[in-house]
């Protein structure tokens, strides 16, 4: 359970794409430190697993570092507000992946898909039913005692785990 205290965050950074048109990207960093002014600090190599995640061109990350040159405060320290803030539940999905609020998850067996959620009237982190012809309710996330997979999070579309 140590890794029920790690956190990640997303951060939107503007930068250019390959034709020279202003975009923005939003990155998952995990392993965040968060600070008093709610600002979150991250090392270098959290913020480059980020980036691969991405798949951005060459020039797309190149102009991403640059845009990210203003945020390092210290030797590959990295310190900027962050746009929200996930707990990690302390699990991991099949593949070893911990498995963060926010995340999108199968249950092993199932196909319906689950958005993992802080649950405040039974404080402890719970799984909502996704689909739309079925009513929301949630499970406690300790009682899912079933192995679970991520399959992408609210953030960005769903992946096949990548």
């Amino acid at each position: 359970m140590k890794d029920r205290f790690n956190f990640r965050c997303g951060i939107t950074i503007s930068h250019y794409n390959d034709d020279g048109d202003d975009i923005e990207t939003l990155l998952l960093v995990n392993n965040v430190s968060i600070y008093d002014d709610g600002e979150v600090g991250f090392d270098r190599e959290s913020l480059k697993e980020a980036i691969k995640r991405k798949n951005l061109s060459k020039e797309e990350e190149r102009t991403l570092w640059n845009s990210l040159d203003e945020y390092e405060v210290f030797d590959e320290w990295y310190q900027m507000p962050a746009d929200f803030i996930e707990q990690c539940t302390g699990r991991k999905d099949i593949n070893g992946i911990l498995i963060y609020e926010g995340d999108l998850v199968m249950v092993d067996g199932y196909i319906d898909r689950y958005k993992v959620i802080w649950d405040k009237e039974i404080c402890s982190f719970a799984i909502d039913h996704i689909a739309k012809f079925l009513p929301l309710g949630s499970s406690s996330f300790a009682s899912v005692a079933i192995p679970m997979i991520i399959i992408g999070n609210i953030h960005e579309k769903e992946s096949n785990n990548d």
